[in-house]
């Protein structure tokens, strides 16, 4: 979600030597590429002919984080699929185990800190990857709206603890850290808004993972949704004609059908 300069946030000379920069552009998918510029994880990528002084790896598949804080070095990390769940020390055997599981999508949970401080801390385990991670839900980008909706500050605070958060109109959505868009829905498109520097700024997130059983996986098309895409559009400025940013949504819409048709929609 957030707006950085590609060439200043990403180490490309790191990504250069995972083969994911050309020289010219990255070759990261877009999905890929917001996870990373958001602090999130990347979804499973296939890295080939890997080199270093210690090691020559053929074929890896691995999921790519980098540390955004403006105090640390931005360095590529690799999170490779483990044989066995790599647990954590700050979780009970039986808390672990549930997420492992599927019992829980997350834990949330008070942490004692060497420095002498507490927080709560929010943890999930990475099925793919078979790894837990966790987040504090402090830095969580939290959106200032979702379809039109404005969050108030216990939904807020309920989606960056990770609980799902249910909208007026019965839209569910959850924060995910493991999730490159770092969200799950019930509809498969959201419209974002989120507040940057006073600003607000408005941007649709589709192909969007189920929150619970894909059997509830809505099409996006309430009307809260259709009222905030014709907003973005407006904003945007690309189309200022309203008849234009009705026919934008109509393609829109017509796009997903035929996605749903051939079983393609996400």
């Amino acid at each position: 979600m957030k707006h950085l300069i590609i060439e200043e946030a990403l180490p490309i000379a790191e990504l250069s030597k995972l083969g994911l920069y050309d020289g010219a552009k990255h070759l990261l998918n877009e999905t890929d590429l917001t996870a990373l510029l958001s602090g999130r994880r990347t979804g499973l990528i296939n890295l080939q002919n890997l080199v270093s002084e210690a090691f020559v790896i053929d074929s890896l598949d691995a999921k790519l984080s980098i540390n955004l804080d403006e105090d640390s070095v931005h360095d590529i990390r690799l999170h490779p699929i483990y044989k066995e769940p790599k647990l954590s020390p700050d979780l009970l055997d039986h808390e672990a185990k549930a997420l492992i599981a599927g019992e829980f999508r997350n834990i949330a949970k008070p942490i004692n800190f060497p420095d002498g401080t507490n927080k709560i801390v929010v943890f999930e385990y990475d099925s793919e990857t078979r790894e837990f991670i966790s987040y504090d839900p402090a830095g969580v980008e939290v959106p200032f709206k979702v379809n039109g909706e404005k969050l108030d500050a216990k939904k807020k605070e309920e989606f960056a603890l990770g609980r799902i958060v249910q909208l007026s109109d019965g839209t569910m959505i959850q924060h995910r850290a493991c999730e490159p868009r770092g969200i799950l829905s019930s509809r498969t498109a959201l419209i974002l808004t989120i507040i940057k520097d006073g600003d607000a700024t408005s941007f649709l997130v589709r192909d969007i993972s189920p929150i619970m059983d894909e059997s509830i996986h809505q099409t996006p098309f309430s009307p809260g949704f259709e009222i905030a895409f014709l907003e973005m559009k407006k904003a945007d400025g690309l189309a200022s004609d309203e008849l234009l940013q009705q026919r934008e949504l109509e393609e829109f819409k017509s796009e997903y059908s035929r996605g749903y048709a051939h079983g393609i929609s996400r």
